[in-house]
């Protein structure tokens, strides 16, 4: 007889408390950061060599490409002001740039 999920789960080990998941993901994420450069080098590699999934994922990670695959454009936000033509000639006499 075929087992199904549901009676592999039951035969399994108690769940874990919220604290040992806790531990557990806290050591995975540990051990992801220290072979990131190696993966993303690896990644890297294999992009030079024409993967073009490797490609896309390195232009992605470097905020080059969206996950569409639209090129983002640096946006800098500058406040702008609207001043009249009278405000603008008062600025320029405060100034002391009278032309």
């Amino acid at each position: 007889m075929k087992r199904r999920r549901t009676d592999l789960a039951a035969v399994g080990p108690a769940p874990l408390s919220p604290e040992v998941l806790e531990e557990k993901r806290q050591a995975l994420v540990a051990e992801a950061v220290e072979a990131a450069p190696q993966v993303l080098r690896a990644v890297v590699e294999e992009a030079m060599n024409g993967d073009m999934r490797a490609a896309r994922l390195v232009f992605e990670i470097a905020g080059f490409l969206q996950k569409a695959g639209s090129f983002i454009a640096t946006q800098v936000n500058v406040p702008q002001f609207q001043i009249s033509p009278e405000e603008l000639e008062a600025l320029v006499c405060d100034l002391g740039m009278e032309s």
